[in-house]
């Protein structure tokens, strides 16, 4: 029997056009277009440019420190963050440490620090020999305790807790490579070339008291005793802190190297290996006792 043809009006008026399943476009393109992935890589590169700015800008929170004073800032025994890898490649990671010691003033200064194969950071040390130790101060104390207990294996630390990695500026180290090894040297990884190559990044915010810039000096011990013998090459300390030397109105620019500037009293953390910490206190000053250690003082 021949079908009877209906206008369109007639036949919309009684029946219902079949539903489509959900999740069917017939006419559309699982794709999307090219020039929404440009358009969405372009933001990427910005949002990256903009972050490298930012970085930038928070490094200037930071003014250089002379290395032969950083047992003032070591000494203390501080809890610390250490960050290894770098900012370009992705790798750059941040932990937390109590286990350090300075081990020589200057000449170079020397640091031990405890890191182990339970650390992410262990491989990247190896990998790279170098690393970044930094202080904070009392107020970051929660997200320390909390980067100290998870893994940078499973979990991106620096956006987890909030942390800014920054960029470190560019070693004042000519290009040439020093050919001589020294003892605790691997062949072909001289200290110049790996002060050069420092990229392990900074940690900014303006409750990080100071940056301090390493290379491994020496793995003897590590195979052992996971000890790390680390050599300080650049330190940083913020601009707004006032280590209260009896030299605060002097400028670190200065031909002596004096400490000071900031204003802002700022306190280090210690941790008494239970999980209480306690924060610096009263300080005594007893400098004119030390006679035999005179040279250490300003």
């Amino acid at each position: 029997m021949p079908l009877k043809r209906v206008s369109g009006d007639k036949r919309s008026a009684g029946k219902r056009e079949p539903t489509r399943p959900l999740g069917l476009s017939p006419r559309r393109s699982s794709k999307r277009p090219r020039w929404h992935q440009k358009s969405r890589e372009i933001q990427d590169q910005a949002q990256e440019q903009e972050q490298a700015k930012d970085h930038f800008n928070d490094r200037s929170r930071f003014l250089s420190y002379p290395t032969h004073k950083v047992n003032r800032l070591l000494e203390p025994g501080p809890v610390v963050l250490v960050t290894t890898g770098s900012l370009a490649d992705r790798t750059h990671n941040i932990m937390t440490m109590g286990f350090h010691m300075m081990i020589q003033h200057e000449e170079p200064t020397l640091v031990g620090a405890c890191i182990g194969p339970w650390d992410k950071s262990f491989d990247n040390l190896k990998r790279t020999g170098q690393c970044v130790l930094a202080v904070p101060a009392a107020e970051l104390l929660e997200q320390v305790v909390d980067i100290g207990n998870c893994s940078g294996e499973t979990v991106d630390k620096w956006d987890a807790f909030e942390m800014i990695p920054v960029e470190p500026p560019e070693s004042p180290l000519p290009p040439e490579t020093d050919p001589e090894l020294e003892d605790g040297e691997e062949k072909g990884q001289s200290y110049m070339e790996l002060e050069r190559t420092a990229r392990a990044p900074l940690v900014g915010g303006k409750d990080i008291m100071a940056n301090i810039q390493c290379v491994v000096h020496d793995r003897a011990l590590v195979a052992t005793y996971n000890l790390w013998i680390l050599r300080v090459v650049r330190a940083w300390v913020n601009r707004d802190l006032d280590l209260n030397y009896g030299q605060s109105n002097q400028q670190l620019e200065e031909p002596s190297g004096a400490v000071g500037g900031g204003k802002r009293q700022m306190r280090m953390v210690h941790h008494r290996g239970d999980g209480r910490f306690v924060v610096d206190g009263e300080e005594l000053d007893l400098r004119d006792r030390m006679i035999k250690w005179e040279e250490f003082q300003d």
